[in-house]
């Protein structure tokens, strides 16, 4: 009768599921203050003869500190983008090589059919859940595929 079939046994936690998301979220903000920021040091700049040299280098810092806050937030993040979108290849290759893994089972079940080893019902109930594994593996590749990329269009706009 049917072999025992291990199942890729996916962890969903709500971090998991929006990292990409949310992630995006939080840096395009970070981006867009240090863009600003950096307009700002060139306004400062820019102010440097009207003003008393003293109040000149205290704004001046501050604004260094700003962006070097935000530059360490960014870079932060952006290893934490590196790390999920290496864990997703992860992932990835781990769902194709259960895809793969499923498609030779459902093969080896109709062989099986073929020489009388299961009887229609069986054939078909085993094959039915053979074959919701591997959509739901094709389901979970294409979802952690899109994911990638959005982690990696992240990513290039950091660089």
């Amino acid at each position: 009768m049917p072999k025992d079939e291990r199942v890729l046994k996916i962890a969903e936690s709500a971090q998991e599921k929006n990292s990409a998301e949310v992630g995006g979220d939080k840096i395009i903000p970070l981006l867009e203050e240090r863009s600003r920021t950096k307009e700002l040091l060139r306004l400062i700049e820019s102010k440097r003869g009207e003003v008393a040299e003293e109040v000149y280098q205290r704004v001046k810092s501050d604004y260094e500190m700003r962006l070097s806050n935000l530059n360490r937030e960014i870079s932060r993040q952006a290893r934490n983008f590196e790390k999920t979108r290496n864990d997703y290849r992860d992932l990835v290759r781990r769902l194709e090589n259960a895809d793969h893994l499923g498609e030779r089972s459902l093969e080896e079940l109709k062989v099986r059919y073929a020489l009388g080893e299961y009887t229609e019902e069986e054939y078909e109930k085993i094959g039915k859940q053979k074959q919701e594994k591997i959509e739901y593996y094709r389901s979970k590749t294409k979802s952690y595929k899109l994911n990638m990329e959005r982690l990696e269009n992240v990513l290039s706009q950091l660089e």
